[in-house]
């Protein structure tokens, strides 16, 4: 057990911290912006009209990714389905609507190599997994991403030692149902009360306030304007601002 001390709140015998991944252990602003713009091209190749209003749904204005918009929080397959309805306005029947956009989608995928080399740790993540993981703390990952993702990520960055499950955005429920959360603390053996859930939106604060856990720690360590976040005990901006201190038994 340690308790974590986040801008004066302390949270007391914690056993298990739950991370979210992209924005939160993974930099990925610059690559999830690129993607949000090749998406949006794919799609106006055939409604060259829908091209800024689906850039504007993925969060990108200019140069800027909105941390709480749709591709920085969403799932692909929420994503996917904004950008259908879109295409649905243009008097397409859903299905085809469906297809056209699942295409889209894939030609873009198309323009990137792995996602893991794009999307390194932040600066001071892998520090503070390691001491969390020293610390005696059950450690895992709940995210929108999918699976193989998140576990490409752990193997590229040599992390998975330190993570004892993740859970993806493409194995139901996602956050922020707090079903997800609550199976991720059986499996891992621990009391929801005795877990934190650490990340970077709202759908994580929620997520731990309705499955019960100990608090919720917001961060805005992952995005250059740091997004706004209604649902957390506290917000850190940077890793090394959270003190962990081991409790003695």
């Amino acid at each position: 057990m340690v308790q974590l001390w986040c801008q004066g709140r302390c949270f007391h015998s914690v056993a298990a911290v739950i991370f979210d991944k992209d924005g939160t252990l993974a930099d990925v602003a610059d690559y999830l912006r690129l993607v949000a713009i090749a998406r949006a091209v794919k799609i106006a190749e055939h409604f060259p009209n829908l091209q800024e209003a689906l850039l504007q749904a993925f969060g990108v204005i200019g140069d800027h990714l909105e941390p709480t918009g749709l591709q920085a929080v969403g799932t692909r397959q929420e994503n996917l389905i904004a950008a259908a309805a879109f295409v649905a306005t243009q008097g397409i029947p859903w299905i085809a609507a469906l297809e056209l956009v699942r295409t889209a989608f894939a030609k873009a995928d198309l323009q990137f190599t792995a996602k893991a080399p794009w999307t390194p740790p932040l600066s001071g993540v892998t520090q503070l997994v390691q001491q969390l993981h020293r610390a005696g703390c059950a450690l895992a990952i709940i995210s929108g991403d999918g699976r193989w993702e998140i576990e490409a990520f752990l193997d590229t960055y040599h992390l998975k030692p330190f993570f004892q499950l993740w859970r993806g955005g493409d194995e139901p429920p996602t956050k922020p149902d707090p079903q997800v959360f609550l199976r991720v603390c059986d499996r891992l053996g621990v009391q929801p009360d005795q877990t934190v859930v650490i990340g970077d939106a709202d759908s994580d604060g929620l997520m731990a306030q309705r499955g019960g856990a100990a608090g919720s720690i917001g961060v805005t360590w992952g995005w250059p304007t740091p997004p706004v976040l209604n649902y957390c005990d506290c917000i850190l901006a940077s890793p090394l601002e959270m003190r962990i201190i081991p409790e003695e038994n």
